[in-house]
């Protein structure tokens, strides 16, 4: 493509229609990428460089050695495919670009919307394709993406009509009533408000009071969930009456994590046990549920608090990998400091891999559309970078 930007248009568009499609667009760009790095035209960089490989290395190892090569197309989708990352210096970072992927992401929640609503009235809860969790993913950046374009439009009916669709997207996703969703979007919310109080070219007021309409819809969305899964009133019960809760009500809470986390404890303990220190270092792969014992009660994952599922999954080094991306990410988002109002436009980019990062903590951050959730966070990095010598 002579437009690099066509890319991220094309990928975008890919991840909402199919999956499938998305695959297949998204391993082209990545050989293209590699054809690139080959020919010395990026180069591996970046706040997330070290991490991500410390990550991607133990996964990639530990898949081969325990999982065989069936296993091996699942590790390169989950954790290699995030170099997409790297190519982030095939762009020039620029309000003009950060527009066009915001506008693109708005044109197709909007469709998604409408899909999701007569998908509701058939009696499924499904975007385009996927379930309630893609509903989660393609909501919250549709919201902050809307959010944006909000605060940026000067156009009074136009600003009022992407008002009206962040509170429509920001809706979906608690409607959703999932957990990851949730504490993904608020997560996200909170960072990006951080960042708008600080800056100074701003009313305080102004974004005290955007910041109060999220709040009253994170409340509400948070009494339909409560309505929408009877379990959550078991959270109230616990909180405010002190209730003890069985080993049935926790695994109905936890949505069988509780379950899942103990088996997991349990291979971890026999791995220590019967001294299988290499797969204490590096993991037993992708899709180790179905092959160790005590087996996975969902398959493939111990999709638990992720210390326990990552743990299993790619070992101390890429669960120290994992804490570490997290550490070098926030370090990064956290020292931003806008200096003019139009970089607002970059914000969803910088802010999304939160939803992951902090909505992942009870299942695990990786998604098939991440590699290209990090390689706009590295294109906003690269513009924040140059932009405020950050």
């Amino acid at each position: 493509m002579k437009n690099k930007e066509n890319w991220l248009i094309v990928l975008f568009a890919s991840a909402y229609i199919s999956i499938s499609l998305f695959t297949v667009f998204i391993v082209i760009f990545l050989l293209y990428e590699i054809y690139k790095f080959l020919r010395r035209e990026i180069k591996l960089s970046g706040e997330l460089k070290f991490p991500l490989f410390m990550i991607i290395t133990p996964s990639i190892i530990s898949t081969s050695l325990y999982g065989g090569l069936k296993e091996l197309p699942g590790a390169l989708n989950q954790t290699f495919f995030n170099i997409s990352y790297f190519a982030k210096d095939l762009f020039t970072p620029s309000e003009k670009l950060f527009y066009k992927v915001n506008l693109t992401i708005i044109i197709f929640c909007s469709i998604e919307a409408v899909v999701t609503v007569f998908n509701y009235y058939r009696g499924l809860e499904q975007p385009i394709w996927g379930g309630p969790f893609e509903i989660g993913i393609v909501f919250s950046l549709g919201s902050l993406s809307a959010f944006t374009m909000f605060l940026l439009e000067k156009d009074k009916k136009i600003k009022s009509l992407y008002f009206l669709l962040f509170i429509i997207f920001t809706f979906f996703v608690f409607y959703t009533g999932k957990r990851n969703p949730i504490l993904g979007i608020t997560s996200s919310y909170l960072i990006l408000f951080v960042l708008l109080i600080r800056f100074r070219g701003i009313s305080k007021k102004f974004i005290y009071a955007l910041s109060g309409i999220f709040l009253v819809l994170v409340t509400v969305g948070t009494f339909i969930a409560v309505e929408k899964f009877p379990k959550y009133k078991l959270l109230f019960e616990v909180v405010f009456q002190g209730k003890e809760l069985s080993e049935n009500e926790i695994n109905e809470f936890s949505s069988l994590r509780w379950q899942i986390g103990k088996k997991g404890l349990e291979v971890i303990k026999k791995d220590i046990e019967n001294g299988n220190y290499l797969p204490l270092l590096i993991g037993h792969g992708y899709a180790a549920g179905t092959r160790l014992d005590p087996p996975s009660p969902v398959g493939r994952s111990y999709e638990s608090i992720f210390l326990i599922s990552e743990l299993i999954n790619i070992g101390i080094l890429g669960v120290l990998g994992l804490i570490y991306l997290m550490f070098r990410y926030f370090k990064f988002v956290l020292g931003v400091r806008l200096k003019n109002y139009n970089q607002i436009i970059a914000l969803p980019f910088l802010v999304f891999p939160t939803y992951y990062l902090v909505g992942g903590i009870f299942s695990g951050i990786w998604d098939a559309i991440l590699p290209l959730y990090f390689l706009m966070f590295g294109i906003a990095e690269n513009y924040f970078k140059h932009e405020l010598n950050v």
